[in-house]
């Protein structure tokens, strides 16, 4: 993963100037939070962790139908009631 360095915010900095860090973040839409010189926390404003969020929710859908239709092509026919499952 690359990030820009222009996207990087010490963590003492964003502490003692949250407001400031907020609207870095607002408008390079991602920033991350060092912390000893290294990624410890990433900032999203809303639209981009909608965007993510959605994209999250893409792939996981693939992923089903994927899942659904390997299982179709290895179906047996055999059906078990919901009694022999749990039971």
């Amino acid at each position: 993963m690359q990030i820009a360095v222009d996207a990087i915010i010490p963590i003492t900095e964003a502490t003692k100037h949250f407001k400031d860090a907020c609207e870095k973040t607002k408008i390079l839409g991602t920033t991350f939070i060092f912390k000893n010189n290294r990624p410890d926390i990433v900032m999203m404003d809303i639209a981009s962790y909608q965007r993510f969020m959605s994209m999250m929710d893409d792939i996981e859908h693939f992923e089903i139908a994927t899942m659904v239709e390997k299982r179709k092509k290895s179906d047996s026919g055999k059906r078990y009631s919901f009694e022999e499952v749990v039971g």
